[in-house]
C-alpha cells in the first residue's frame, strides 16, 4: 500500500510513518508539509491512502479533500473535531484527533486496508502496452525505467528499443509492482535494476543516462532501498 501523509507538523508526519511501519503492509510512505505540494503529487502519482491534516499552509486540508477523486481513501488527522461530522460527506475512512494514539491509529489503518483491499491489483511479470496499432508485451524484469515525455510515457530497457504509450505515470503507478517507484515527477525506476545512487542521481550501471531524484522522493527512495548509514 502506498501512502501520502500531508501535515505541516514534521513530528506528526514522522509519527504516522513510524506507526505505519509498526503495523506493516506499507510499500512506501511519502510525507509533505503543505497542500500545494500534496495536490501536485496527487495529480501525478497514485496513492492507496492519504493521511490528511486540515490546517495546512497554502491550500488547506478541506479544499484538498474537495479536490480529491471520489475513490481516494482518506484518514483525517486533526487537532480539532469541528469538521468531524461534515467530513463523512466525503466518505473518509476515519477521523483521528491529535495527539495520535497508536491503538486508535491501528484501528483506522485496519479500516483503511479493508477499504482498499478490493482495489489492490495483482502484479504479473509483464504488461501489454499499446503503441499506436501495435500491442507490445513488456517483461518487467527487463524494464529499467519509465519516463514521462509530454503526453507519452517512454518505456526504457537495457537493450531493447524504447516503447511509447499514452499511459500516464500516475496510472502506471497503479499497474506496476512495488519495486517500481516514482523517483521524480518524470521518472519511475526499477529498484531491482538500480546499481548506484550518486548524489541526487540514480544509476543503473548499464551506460544508460543517470536519472534525477526529486527532493520530495529522496527519503522514500532511501527507505525503499534500505540504505545503511
Amino acid at each position: 500500500m502506498k501512502c501520502l501523509v500531508v501535515d505541516d507538523d514534521h513530528l506528526t508526519c514522522d509519527l504516522v510513518e513510524r506507526y505505519l511501519n509498526q503495523i506493516g503492509g506499507i510499500d512506501y510512505c511519502l510525507k509533505v508539509n503543505d497542500g500545494s505540494t500534496a495536490l501536485h503529487l496527487l495529480a501525478t502519482e497514485a496513492f492507496d491512502a492519504v493521511f490528511l491534516d486540515l490546517h495546512l499552509p497554502g491550500i488547506d486540508g478541506v479544499s484538498l479533500l474537495k479536490a480529491l477523486p471520489g475513490n481516494t481513501a482518506v484518514v483525517i488527522i486533526s487537532a480539532s473535531p469541528d469538521f468531524g461530522a461534515e467530513s463523512y460527506q466525503f466518505d473518509v475512512v476515519d477521523y483521528l484527533i491529535k495527539p495520535l494514539d497508536f491503538s486508535r491509529f491501528a484501528k483506522a489503518v485496519i479500516k483503511l486496508k479493508n477499504r482498499t483491499a478490493q482495489d489492490i491489483p495483482t502484479h504479473p511479470g509483464h504488461l501489454f502496452i499499446k503503441d499506436s496499432a501495435t500491442i507490445h508485451r513488456i517483461d518487467l524484469a527487463n524494464l529499467l525505467y519509465v519516463e514521462a515525455q509530454g503526453n507519452y510515457a517512454s518505456f526504457i530497457f537495457e537493450k531493447a528499443k524504447p516503447i511509447l504509450s499514452l499511459l500516464t505515470l500516475r496510472k502506471l503507478g497503479t499497474l506496476l509492482p512495488p519495486h517500481f517507484i516514482r523517483i521524480h515527477r518524470s521518472y519511475i525506476a526499477n529498484l531491482r535494476a538500480t546499481r548506484q545512487i550518486d548524489g541526487n542521481q540514480l544509476d543503473f550501471g548499464t551506460g544508460q543516462k543517470k536519472l534525477p531524484i526529486g527532493k520530495s522522493y529522496r527519503d522514500t527512495l532511501h527507505e525503499k532501498l534500505k540504505v545503511i548509514n
